[in-house]
């Protein structure tokens, strides 16, 4: 047989290996959807058993999250300052890890594990006729990606409240209000995590399954009731900063019922009242 032909019949051959092997692959992976969904399916029964109904449209998986370990980045916390107070700021270290930066527009104080404050002079640069636009554009000109979670006016003054996202997914304990009078930012507080990336750790999120039969049992431990299970979001939850300033984020679900919210461990299956009131805290204190 001349090579050609030889060559040819080669790749033919590889390539009716190669689909057979695609073929078994996507069958594996429709068999795996479709036991997945079945043993969805089947662990909700059991909770409605139980009295408690479940929104299946409202419940998401943490699918690829793991603990998250985040160092403090002072050089992204000057620029932020000075994003905001001009590039004439002077940065100042305090006790305890505090950075004061002060110019003619105001200050910025900067804390370990991203507790911020600012307060804008009157002469501030910052006005505009849409302030919930004007706030998610600074915010996205500072590098952080997050979502509108809260407004109120009164009296002239809209105050606004922001969550910070991370990979996508909310951070349930960092959260920032920007307050606006007559149109002019004049403070912003919160917390947020001003960093450039983090060390993904080892670990895996519970199956959903697996999350929801964990919430019922620990929920019965505590003796708490519930009769719907409104919700349940993929997150992450913050802990106290190390004396170095890094941080740990923590993947959880977010679930929300008819008496109660609380953190749910995306990987330990651990349950903890969250508080009714999460503005402008600290990671991992208070919630």
């Amino acid at each position: 047989m001349e090579w050609r032909k030889l060559k040819n019949l080669i790749i033919l051959i590889l390539l009716v290996v190669n689909g057979f092997l695609l073929v078994l692959v996507a069958s594996r992976g429709r068999e795996s959807a479709q036991y997945e969904r079945s043993a969805l399916e089947h662990t909700v029964q059991v909770l409605e058993r139980g009295g408690i109904q479940v929104d299946r449209s409202a419940i998401f998986p943490a699918t690829g999250m793991a603990p998250l370990s985040m160092e403090r980045d002072l050089e992204q916390e000057a620029r932020l300052a000075r994003a905001l107070l001009g590039g004439d700021a002077q940065g100042d270290n305090q006790v305890g890890g505090v950075y004061l930066y002060r110019s003619a527009l105001g200050e910025v104080s900067l804390r370990a594990g991203g507790e911020l404050t600012a307060e804008l002079a009157p002469n501030s640069r910052w006005e505009t006729a849409r302030p919930e636009d004007h706030a998610a554009a600074l915010l996205k000109d500072l590098g952080v990606d997050a979502a509108l979670s809260g407004l109120s006016q009164e009296n002239g003054q809209t105050t606004l409240r922001f969550t910070q996202r991370w990979d996508g997914a909310p951070v349930f304990s960092c959260h920032v209000e920007f307050t606006y009078r007559e149109g002019r930012l004049c403070s912003l507080g919160g917390t947020l995590l001003i960093t450039a990336g983090g060390t993904a750790e080892p670990g895996e999120a519970l199956t959903l399954p697996t999350a929801l039969l964990r919430f019922s049992e620990e929920i019965a431990a505590a003796g708490d009731v519930c009769t719907n299970l409104r919700s349940m979001e993929p997150g992450w939850r913050g802990t106290a900063p190390s004396l170095s300033g890094g941080i740990r984020l923590t993947p959880v679900w977010l679930v929300t019922t008819d008496t109660a919210s609380y953190y749910l461990d995306c990987a330990t299956g651990a349950l903890a009242r969250a508080a009714e009131t999460r503005s402008a805290e600290k990671p991992g204190a208070g919630d």
